[in-house]
């Protein structure tokens, strides 16, 4: 049996995490290359014990990823009667109310780890992913009809 909310609240910060541990992957494989490939960088020293960069940066991105997901599912919650209200089924109706939770979401992450330039920087970060997330969802199908609460003229 279902315990409420919850399952749905997790699963939408784990997909973040996910999906920023895979931006991690690659911030990590490119510094790895650029920093050990001799051909990009001729001073570079091979056996300089840069591997463990891109590990690191998983990590690291999948915990921002998590957090920043929480507070995004979080602003989904408390903005649920706000998104039903909207009227019209185009895009950017379906599609901006997650955007802008994203980018909200990144903004008070940012806020806190970079002061302004990180806020806006991870605001950017968080309205991508968010805009990602959700219209990967709709190509899939996984977005259920909203329930008209509003009644149309």
């Amino acid at each position: 049996p279902r315990m409420g909310p919850l399952p749905g609240f997790v699963l939408a910060a784990l997909r973040w995490a996910v999906a920023w541990a895979i931006v991690g992957l690659v911030v990590g494989v490119l510094s790895l290359a650029r920093n050990a490939l001799p051909f990009i960088e001729p001073s570079a020293n091979p056996d300089g014990g840069i591997a463990f960069w891109v590990p690191v940066m998983i990590g690291a991105a999948a915990a921002a990823g998590l957090g920043i997901g929480l507070i995004y599912t979080g602003l989904l919650a408390v903005s649920a009667n706000w998104r039903d209200s909207l009227e019209g089924d185009d895009w950017k109706t379906r599609l901006g109310p997650y955007v802008l939770c994203g980018a909200a979401a990144g903004l008070v992450a940012g806020f806190l780890v970079g002061g302004l330039t990180g806020g806006f920087f991870f605001a950017v970060l968080g309205g991508c992913t968010a805009a990602a997330l959700t219209w990967l969802d709709l190509r899939k199908g996984l977005d259920e009809p909203r329930p008209q609460s509003v009644t149309r003229r």
